[in-house]
């Protein structure tokens, strides 16, 4: 039998047992659906993404959460996705093991169907997902805030961030921490939680809604342009981890460790605002907690304020694909 048929056959059909996917059988997986639905799409590539030292099950479990945080910014609820492999041809069948081993997991955990895809090789490993979600009633169509409205994230900032540092050898002498400390940032990084139950109970009552990808200040920054507003944050309302919290106060650079905060990514929460009105309503929608950090106000840009009240200002201002 081809390899490749061998390979589809033995460890991702089993991951397709959905009328929807045609057994892997066809060219294209057939929906017929009639419900309302989004489709998003995220890629992960060998050198800009990871290293090729990863654990495949990692790969596999954040390639499908990041695509889950999109679904969940959107308010939907996770159903299905086409996923695209290519790996070197040196690759192992345990590496396909491991990889395939992640995505059964998180099927379970998130109630998921492999439609279909593509499986290739390639000089190196390169990852692809499109997901798709069902929508309830309606989703978070605009990205736009309003005067006076409060912003909110879901959770602790930097974990992710401060993580992707460690790996990659880039906190030269910023902060020493222990073993226990580096496995819990590694472990932030590795595997983001999409905040899937908090997006869908936000519908109708935020401005807007969008995942924490490319760092807190990036994504600021766009909502403040398309709103023609300005976003005011205070580093005293930042959630942040007991781990981030004591990297802040042993660091001897305390403005580079809060420009990771705020510009690192990969922490995957969701960001949002609603008025004083409706946050009310908002806090007994939905059983996470949830934190302010600050507002929208006349004026342009995002302005960032220290614990004194002093406006900060970052060199690095968000992750970047090119």
């Amino acid at each position: 039998m081809d390899k490749e048929l061998e390979i589809l056959r033995k460890y991702f059909s089993p991951l397709a047992k959905n009328k929807e996917s045609l057994g892997l059988r066809n060219d294209a997986a057939f929906l017929d659906l009639k419900k309302k639905m989004v489709v998003s799409t995220d890629m992960m590539v060998e050198g800009q993404h990871f290293d090729k030292n990863y654990d495949p099950k990692i790969l596999a479990k954040k390639l499908l959460r990041i695509n889950l945080s999109d679904i969940a910014a959107m308010g939907a609820n996770p159903y299905g996705y086409l996923l695209n492999l290519s790996i070197p041809n040196s690759s192992p069948i345990q590496w396909i093991k491991r990889f395939v081993s992640g995505l059964r997991e998180d099927h379970k955990k998130f109630k998921l169907k492999l439609f279909g895809g593509d499986l290739s090789k390639s000089p190196i490993i390169f990852l692809s997902a499109s997901i798709f979600g069902i929508v309830k009633k309606d989703i978070h169509k605009n990205m736009t805030a309003r005067e006076g409205s409060e912003i909110f994230v879901s959770g602790n900032l930097g974990d992710a961030s401060l993580g992707y540092n460690l790996l990659n050898k880039k906190k030269k002498d910023l902060y020493e921490i222990d073993d226990r400390s580096k496995e819990y940032l590694l472990k932030k990084l590795y595997i983001p939680n999409p905040r899937i139950l908090l997006g869908s109970s936000l519908v109708g009552c935020v401005d807007f809604c969008t995942d924490i990808s490319d760092g807190l200040l990036k994504e600021l920054k766009k909502i403040s342009f398309f709103s023609g507003l300005q976003a005011n944050i205070f580093f005293s309302k930042i959630p942040l981890s007991k781990v981030v919290k004591t990297i802040l106060r042993s660091s001897n650079n305390k403005k580079k460790i809060w420009n990771i905060i705020f510009a690192g990514g990969e922490d995957y929460e969701l960001l949002f605002s609603t008025n004083k009105e409706k946050e009310e309503i908002l806090k007994k929608r939905n059983k996470e907690k949830i934190y302010k950090i600050g507002f929208f106000s006349k004026g342009k840009g995002v302005k960032i304020f220290d614990s004194n009240g002093k406006k900060i200002q970052f060199k690095n201002e968000g992750f970047s694909h090119f």
